[in-house]
C-alpha cells in the first residue's frame, strides 16, 4: 500500500479537534468527497498519527436498500470485542445488549429507546480515554442511522469524542432529504466540515514514487493525473495497471473489470460471495457458500488479498473488499443467475440462526433482502411481513417499503398468503405511509383496498381511516363522506372491535370541519365506550385531545392542558404521540402560553426524527414553535425554524401553518411583499374550516401590523363572529385586532373629515368586549392571561375615541409583559405615551415612549418604530433618555437652592417621575414629592415643565 502522503490541512483539523476533545471539548465532523478521494483513509491516519482507538461503523447497502441501524451493530460489536466488560457495566446498557443477544431486538419499543443508551456507553468510554467513532457512508445510511448520527452529534456536552460521518458528496447532494439534513447538521456549534478533493500534483507524483520505487516520468505522472484527478484509490489502480504493463484505462470500472478478469475461477467465486453480501464476510460463510476445498479457498483468499481487492478486518477477520467500489463492480457483473442463486446461498445460512436471532430487526431485513432477489417469493413473502413487523416501531420508513413489496407479491406468494389479512396489511401500509411519506399516498394504497374486504377492526373504522387519510391529502369533500358513513354505521348499531377508536377519529374529524359540539359528543362517547386507556390506547389518546384542544381553546385552560397531557401520556406509538403532543402544542399557542408551547413543540421534533415520523408531523410542530418564537419577539430564532422546514410538509395543513407564521413574521419587519406571498401560499392548499381560523387570525394579525385598517377590520370581524360561540380564546384575539383596526380607521376617517360617530363605534368595541367575556363559561377563563390581554387592549383601543387613557393603556402594557410578548407591551406603551402627554403628563409620557422605543429597536419593528416617531414628534418627547444634568454652582446660589434641591431639579429636567427621583436618591416618592413642591415655590413656577425649563436655560453642565 502506498504511504499516506498530503492532507496536511484536513490531518491538522482533527488534530485540532482530537486535541479539544481530549480537554472536555467534544466535536462531530463530517467528511464528503467523491468515491475513492480517501476519506477512511483520512480518519483512520487521524487515528494511528494520535494514537487514539478508533471505533468503525459501516451502512451497508444491498442493491438500492438498507439495513437498519447496521452501523451500530458494527459499532458494538467492536466495543464487545475490544472492551467486553463495558457493556455489562451498567444497567442503562440494557437496551444495547439485547440489541446484540439472540432473541431481544428492537420490537419493543422505537429506535428512539436505542439512542440515550449509545450517547451514555460513548460518556463512560471517553472517562478514561479519547475516541474517534466513525460512522462510514452516510450516504448509504438509513434514516434512524442519521438520526442516530444527529442525537450523538446535537447532545455532546464533555466527552473526550470526535464523532464523524463519512460520505459521497456526489450521491448526498442528489438526496433532497440527505442534503438538507448535511446542512442542518453543519450549522449545530461544535460541527465541523471537511471536504476531501483531489489531491495536489506534487503529492500524486510522490504516491507514485512509493508504489515504483523510483521517481515516476513525467508522462506517466501525467496520465494518470488526468485519468485519476488526484483521486488517491484510482491512482493506486492505475499505477497498478501501469506495473502490469496495461494500458490505462478510461473508466476505472474497465480497470477494476480488468483486475477482476485475471484472477482465477475460485477467486472470483469469493470475490462473488462478498460482493453479494453487500457487508463484512466471516470465513464460515464464504467457506459455506464458495464450495471449495480449505486450500483452494485459501489461496484464491490471498490471491485477493494480494491483488489489493480483499482486506481482513483486523479485530472481526472478516472480510471486505478494499473500497467499496470494487464490490459494486464486481456485483454489477454478475449474471442474473449468479446472484440468484448466491442470495439464495445467503438467506439458507441467515435462515439457519436461531428463530430469536431472525426476530431482530436487522436480521428479518436482511433475510427478506436475500429471500427477495432468490426468487423465493413464498419465503421472500412471509420474511417481509415479519421485517416489517419487526421495524414497525423501530423504523417505520423501512417497514413501509417491505409491506409495500410484500403486497406486489401477494399474489404469487401462493398458500402462506392463504394465512394472512390482506386487507389488514393494506390499512397497515396505509397507516405507515402516512407517518412516512405523506397521506396521499396512504389514500392510493386504501382507494385499491376494496376487493379485499374491511379489516378486522371493523367497517366503520375503514371509514373513518380512510376519511382521515383524505383529509390529510386535502380532498375534504371526499373526506367528509367517508365521515359521514361511518357515523351512519355507529348510528345503526353496528359493533367491532375498533369502535372506540372510529369514535375518537370522528371526534377529530368534526374539529377540523369546526362542528365542535359534534366533536366533543364524538370524542366524550368514545372515552366512555373504552374505560380505560389500555383498552385502545389510540383511540384513548385521540379522543384526550380532541377534548383537551376543544377545553383550551373556550378558555379551559388548565383542564384542557390536563387532558392533553393525558392523551400523550396513553399514546403508544411515536405517530399518535406525534399527533397529540401537536394538539397540545396548537392549544398552548392559542392560549398565549408561548414558553411552554416552544418547550413542547422543540421537544416533539427531536423525538419525531428519532422515532422516524419526522417527514409527516416535523414541520408543522415546527410551525406552532415558530408561531410562538414570533409572539415572544424571537425572529431571528423562528425565521431558522421556519427555514429548516422548508418544502418538507406533506400535510397541506403544514404548509398552510407555516406560511401563516411566515406571514407574521414579514409583517412585524415590514415586508409587505414577503406576507403577500406567504398568505398567497397558505390559501392556496385545501383548507378545512378548523385551520381557516388560523388562517384568518394570520391575515387580521398581519393586516393590523402592515395598517391595511379597512382590510383588517373585515378579517378580523369575520373572524371574531366564527368563533365567539365555541373558540372564545381565539375569539378574544379577534376582537383585539378588530379594536386596533377599526379605531384607527376611524381616525383617519375624522381626519379627512368624514361623518362617522366615534362615540358609536367605541361603544360598539366595548360591546363585543362584554360579549367575549360573557362567552366564557367560566370567570377564572377571564384571568386567563391571554384572555385578559387581549380584552385589556381592547378596551384601552376604544378610548382613544373617547378621551384617551393612559392608565388603561399601562394595564394593557401590564398583561403583555406577563405573556412576555414585547411587541404588543411596546405598542401599548406607545398608545400610553400619547394618553399620558395629552393629559400634560409629561414625565410619564417620555418614560413609557422611551421604553417602547427601546424595545421596538431591540426587535427590529420597523413599523412600530415609525409609529413611535410620529407620536414623539406631535408630543415633542424625545425617545432618546435625557442624560441627568447638574447646576453650576452659582446658579444654585442664585436660585436659593439646597444641594439635594438642586440634585432633584436635575432629575426634574431629565424627565424623571417622583417614584423614580425617589429611586435615583434612594429617599421615598413623598419626600421627592416634598423637594418637588419645595423647587416650584422657589423658582416660583407651577409646573415640572416650567421648572425643567428654568433649568435648561441656565447653561447646565453634564455630570
Amino acid at each position: 500500500m502506498a504511504t499516506f502522503l498530503g492532507r496536511a490541512a484536513e490531518l491538522s483539523t482533527f488534530d485540532r479537534l482530537l486535541t479539544g476533545a481530549s480537554e472536555g471539548a467534544p466535536a462531530a465532523v463530517l467528511v464528503g468527497g467523491d468515491a475513492g478521494i480517501g476519506k477512511t483513509t483520512l480518519v483512520a491516519e487521524a487515528a494511528r498519527r494520535r494514537e487514539v482507538p478508533l471505533l468503525v461503523g459501516r451502512s451497508v447497502p444491498m442493491a438500492g436498500e438498507t439495513i437498519p441501524l447496521a452501523p451500530l451493530t458494527e459499532l458494538l460489536r467492536s466495543v464487545r470485542r475490544r472492551w467486553p466488560e463495558v457493556l455489562d457495566s451498567d444497567p442503562d446498557f440494557a437496551p444495547l445488549r439485547d440489541w446484540l443477544t439472540p432473541g431481544s431486538g428492537p420490537s419493543t419499543g422505537p429506535a428512539g429507546m436505542l439512542f440515550g443508551p449509545v450517547l451514555d456507553l460513548l460518556r463512560a468510554m471517553t472517562s478514561t480515554q479519547t475516541l474517534l467513532v466513525v460512522i462510514e457512508d452516510l450516504h448509504w445510511a438509513d434514516p434512524v442511522t442519521w438520526d442516530l448520527f444527529d442525537y450523538v452529534a446535537r447532545n455532546l456536552t464533555d466527552e473526550a469524542l470526535v464523532l464523524t460521518g463519512t460520505y459521497r458528496a456526489n450521491e448526498v447532494g442528489a438526496d433532497v432529504t440527505q442534503r438538507r439534513r448535511l446542512g442542518e447538521l453543519a450549522r449545530v456549534p461544535n460541527v465541523h466540515r471537511v471536504h476531501l478533493g483531489g489531491l495536489e500534483r506534487d503529492d500524486i507524483a510522490a504516491r507514485i514514487a512509493s508504489r515504483l520505487d523510483a521517481p515516476p516520468p513525467v508522462d506517466l505522472v501525467d496520465a494518470i493525473v488526468a485519468r485519476g484527478q488526484g483521486n488517491p484509490f484510482f491512482t493506486d489502480e492505475l499505477v497498478s495497471a501501469h506495473l502490469a504493463g496495461e494500458t490505462i484505462p478510461a473508466i476505472l470500472s474497465d480497470l477494476i473489470a480488468t483486475d477482476l478478469a485475471e484472477l482465477g475461477d475460485p477467486a472470483q467465486k469469493v470475490a462473488a460471495i462478498v460482493a453479494t453480501a453487500g457487508h463484512d464476510t466471516n470465513h464460515g460463510v464464504v467457506a459455506a457458500l464458495a464450495d471449495l476445498d480449505e486450500t483452494v479457498l485459501e489461496a484464491a483468499l490471498r490471491e485477493l488479498i494480494d491483488a489489493q481487492l480483499l482486506v481482513i478486518d483486523a479485530e472481526s477477520s472478516a472480510y471486505r473488499f478494499r473500497h467499496a467500489l470494487i464490490g459494486e463492480v464486481v456485483y454489477d457483473g454478475l449474471l442474473p443467475s449468479e446472484r440468484v442463486r448466491l442470495h439464495r446461498g445467503l438467506a439458507g445460512i441467515l435462515q439457519a440462526q436461531p428463530p430469536s436471532e431472525l426476530a431482530r430487526a436487522d436480521r428479518a431485513a436482511e433475510l427478506s433482502f436475500h429471500l427477495d432477489r432468490a426468487n423465493d417469493i413464498p419465503t421472500a413473502f412471509t420474511a417481509l411481513l415479519a421485517a416489517a413487523d419487526a421495524n414497525a416501531a423501530f423504523s417505520p420508513a423501512a417497514a413501509y417499503r417491505q409491506l409495500e413489496r410484500a403486497l406486489e407479491l401477494w399474489d404469487q406468494a401462493g398458500e402462506v398468503a392463504k394465512n394472512e389479512s390482506r386487507a389488514d396489511r393494506i390499512w397497515q401500509t396505509a397507516d405507515l405511509a402516512t407517518a412516512t411519506v405523506g397521506n396521499a399516498r396512504a389514500v392510493e394504497i386504501l382507494e385499491r383496498a376494496a376487493p379485499y374486504g374491511p379489516p378486522s377492526r371493523g367497517e366503520a373504522w375503514a371509514h373513518e381511516r380512510f376519511g382521515r387519510a383524505l383529509w390529510g391529502s386535502g380532498r375534504l369533500d371526499d373526506s367528509a363522506r367517508e365521515y359521514e358513513m361511518a357515523a351512519r354505521l355507529i348510528e345503526q348499531g353496528v359493533s367491532e372491535p375498533g369502535l372506540g377508536a372510529t369514535m375518537a377519529g370522528l371526534g377529530q374529524g368534526e374539529l377540523m370541519f369546526k362542528h365542535y359540539d359534534a366533536a366533543e359528543n364524538w370524542a366524550t362517547r368514545a372515552i366512555e365506550l373504552l374505560g380505560a386507556p389500555d383498552v385502545d390506547p389510540v383511540g384513548w389518546s385521540m379522543a384526550q385531545r380532541v377534548r383537551g384542544v376543544i377545553s383550551i381553546h373556550r378558555g379551559e385552560v388548565e383542564n384542557g392542558a390536563a387532558l392533553c397531557r393525558e392523551s400523550i401520556a396513553a399514546a403508544p406509538s411515536a405517530q399518535t404521540r406525534a399527533l397529540a403532543t401537536l394538539y397540545y402544542g396548537v392549544g398552548l399557542v392559542g392560549a398565549g402560553c408561548y414558553h411552554d408551547a416552544l418547550t413542547l413543540a422543540l421537544d416533539a421534533v427531536a423525538e419525531a426524527q428519532v422515532t422516524g415520523v419526522e417527514a409527516s408531523f416535523a414541520p408543522y410542530i415546527d410551525a406552532v414553535a415558530a408561531e410562538a418564537l414570533v409572539h415572544l419577539g424571537r425572529w431571528d430564532e423562528a425565521e431558522s425554524i421556519l427555514a429548516r422546514q422548508a418544502g418538507r410538509a406533506t400535510l397541506p395543513v403544514g404548509h398552510i401553518r407555516r406560511a401563516c407564521v411566515r406571514a407574521m413574521l414579514a409583517a412585524r419587519r415590514g415586508d409587505e411583499d414577503g406576507t403577500s406571498s406567504a398568505l398567497a401560499e397558505g390559501a392556496s392548499y385545501p383548507i378545512d374550516p378548523w385551520h381557516r381560523v388560523f388562517l384568518d387570525l394570520a391575515i387580521a394579525d398581519a393586516l393590523t401590523i402592515l395598517g391595511d385598517w379597512p382590510a383588517a377590520v373585515e378579517m378580523a370581524s369575520r373572524g371574531w363572529e366564527s368563533t365567539i360561540e365555541y373558540l372564545a380564546q381565539l375569539g378574544a384575539q379577534f376582537l383585539r385586532y378588530y379594536a386596533v383596526a377599526i379605531v384607527e380607521d376611524t381616525l383617519d376617517r375624522v381626519a379627512r373629515r368624514e361623518e362617522i360617530d366615534a362615540a358609536h363605534v367605541a361603544a360598539d368595541i366595548l360591546r363585543r368586549v362584554d360579549e367575549t367575556s360573557a362567552a366564557f363559561r367560566s370567570p377564572e377563563a377571564l384571568e386567563g392571561r391571554d384572555v385578559a390581554a387581549n380584552l385589556a387592549d381592547a378596551r384601552a383601543s376604544a378610548t382613544r375615541l373617547t378621551g384617551a387613557d393612559a392608565d388603561a393603556w399601562a394595564r394593557a402594557a401590564s398583561r403583555w409583559d406577563e405573556l412576555d410578548q414585547p411587541l404588543s407591551a411596546a405598542t401599548a406603551r406607545m398608545h400610553e405615551a400619547e394618553a399620558a402627554a395629552s393629559a400634560g403628563e409629561a414625565a410619564r409620557a417620555t418614560d413609557a415612549l422611551q421604553a417602547a422605543h427601546k424595545t421596538a429597536t431591540d426587535l427590529g419593528a420597523p413599523l412600530l418604530l415609525s409609529a413611535i416617531d410620529a407620536v414623539s414628534r406631535r408630543t415633542r418627547i424625545s425617545v432618546e433618555p435625557v442624560t441627568p444634568t447638574r447646576l453650576p454652582s452659582t446658579s444654585i446660589e442664585q436660585l436659593g437652592l439646597t444641594a439635594r434641591e438642586a440634585e432633584v431639579l436635575s432629575l426634574v429636567a431629565a424627565g424623571r417621575t417622583n417614584r423614580q427621583i425617589g429611586e435615583a436618591l434612594y429617599v421615598s416618592e413623598k419626600t421627592a414629592s416634598v423637594h418637588v413642591s419645595n423647587i416650584l415655590r422657589k423658582l416660583g413656577v407651577t409646573t415640572r415643565v416650567d421648572a425643567a425649563a428654568i433649568a435648561q436655560r441656565l447653561d447646565l453642565d453634564s455630570p
